[in-house]
C-alpha cells in the first residue's frame, strides 16, 4: 500500500536526522561540515511527502504534488549548497564549523529557521486539504471518510506539536542568548520522535483502514466518487475551463436560501441545491467557490448563523431555548450550532442572546 511507504518515510527523517546531527556534532570533524546542509536539505523534503501521504490516504492520485517540481526546488537548491562545504579550504572548514558549533553561522541558522517554517507552511496546506475533503464529503452524503479523516487531523495534529516544539527549541536560544544551540537538536529531536512514535502506536492502531491493505481498498472504492467530484471541481475552477454560469446564478441562490430559506433544513447536501437549480452539483460547487469565495459547507453556514442571529433577537422568539433555536436555523446539534456561531460572531449564542435582551 503506497500510503504505508509513504508513512514509512515521513517516520524516517527523524531517526536519520538525529543520526546525522550525532555524526556531525559529536565527531568535531572540519571534512564532515557538509552534513549540516545535506541534513536540512533532505528534510525539506518532508513538507511534500506528507502532502503526498494525505492525498493517498484520502484515496487520490498523488501525481499533481510529485509532477510539480517546485515543491522541491528548496531541498534541492540545500542539497546543492553542501557541495561548497566539500570545495572550501580546511582552514576554511574548521573556522565555520566552530562558527556552527557556537550558533554564529548565519546561513545554516537560516536554513535551520526555514526548514521549520517550510514544515509550517505543507502543514497549513495539509490541514486545509483535510478540512476541504471532509466538507465535500458531508456535502455530497459520503460517510465512508469519517474514520480516515479522523485519522488524518490527529496525525497532523501530532506533527504539528512536534514542530512548534523543535521550533521553539531552535528560536529560544536566539531569543535569549543571541545564537543557536546546535545541541538542543540533540535533545530536542529524540523527544519529539518518542511522542510521535508512542501517538502513532496508541492512536493508530484504532484506525484499521490505515495499516490495512484489504481495508484501504475497500474505502479507496468508496470514496473514488468523491475523489472524482472533486477533480472535476478543481477543473471547472480553472479560469480557462470555468463554464458560463448566467448572470442569474447569484440571484438564484439568494432566493433559495433568503426566500425559501432552504438553509433551515437540517442535512442540506450539495446536490440538493444543484437540483433545485438544475446545474451539476460540480458545477455549483465550482461557483460557489469561485466565486463566492467560499465552500458550499461555509455558504450554508453563513446562511445559518444569520438565520438564528434573526431569531435570537426576534421578540416572538424570547422564550425559545437557544438550542431550539438552533435546530430552526438547520444546525443539527447543539455542538454545531455553538461552534459555528461562535466562529462568525465572536460569541456563544447564549451571550449573543443576553447582551440583545439587555
Amino acid at each position: 500500500m503506497k500510503a504505508n511507504v509513504f508513512l514509512a518515510l515521513l517516520v524516517f527523517y527523524v531517526p536519520l536526522s538525529i543520526a546525522l546531527n550525532i555524526v556531525f556534532l559529536l565527531f568535531h570533524q572540519h571534512r564532515l561540515l557538509f552534513l549540516a546542509p545535506l541534513n536540512i536539505g533532505i528534510n525539506l523534503t518532508f513538507g511534500p511527502v506528507l502532502l503526498c501521504y494525505i492525498y493517498l490516504i484520502q484515496g487520490k492520485s498523488i501525481t499533481t504534488v510529485t509532477r510539480n517540481v517546485w515543491h522541491f526546488v528548496p531541498s534541492v537548491i540545500v542539497l546543492f549548497s553542501s557541495t561548497y562545504y566539500l570545495l572550501i579550504p580546511e582552514q576554511e572548514q574548521m573556522r565555520l564549523l566552530n562558527q556552527v558549533i557556537a550558533g554564529k553561522e548565519d546561513f545554516i541558522n537560516g536554513i535551520n529557521l526555514f526548514l521549520l517554517l517550510h514544515i509550517g507552511f505543507y502543514l497549513t496546506i495539509a490541514w486545509k486539504k483535510v478540512a476541504y475533503y471532509k466538507h465535500t464529503a458531508t456535502d455530497l452524503g459520503v460517510t465512508e471518510t469519517a474514520v480516515s479523516v479522523t485519522w488524518q487531523r490527529a496525525f497532523l495534529s501530532c506533527i504539528i506539536v512536534a514542530n512548534i516544539l523543535l521550533l521553539l527549541a531552535y528560536v529560544v536560544p536566539m531569543l535569549v542568548t543571541g545564537e543557536a544551540h546546535v545541541y538542543s537538536d540533540l535533545i530536542a529531536a529524540p523527544v519529539v520522535a518518542i511522542g510521535m512514535y508512542v501517538f502513532m502506536i496508541y492512536k493508530g492502531l484504532s484506525y484499521h483502514v490505515i495499516y490495512n491493505k484489504a481495508e484501504y481498498k475497500v474505502f479507496a472504492e468508496a470514496v473514488a466518487p468523491l475523489n472524482h467530484f472533486m477533480e472535476e471541481v478543481e477543473l471547472l475552477e480553472k479560469p480557462q475551463k470555468q463554464p458560463k454560469y448566467g448572470d442569474d446564478m447569484h440571484e438564484k441562490l439568494e432566493q433559495l436560501f433568503m426566500s425559501q430559506k432552504i438553509h433551515t433544513q437540517p442535512g442540506l447536501k450539495l446536490h440538493d441545491v444543484a437540483v433545485l437549480l438544475r446545474v451539476s452539483p460540480a458545477v455549483l460547487s465550482a461557483f460557489i467557490n469561485t466565486h463566492l469565495k467560499m465552500t458550499f459547507f461555509e455558504m450554508v453556514n453563513k446562511y445559518r448563523v444569520q438565520e438564528a442571529r434573526r431569531l435570537l433577537i426576534s421578540p416572538d422568539c424570547t422564550s425559545y431555548k437557544v438550542e431550539y433555536i438552533g435546530e430552526l436555523s438547520g444546525f443539527n446539534s447543539r455542538a454545531s450550532f455553538f461552534s459555528v456561531f461562535k466562529k462568525h460572531v465572536g460569541k456563544t449564542p447564549q451571550v449573543f442572546k443576553e447582551e440583545h435582551a439587555q
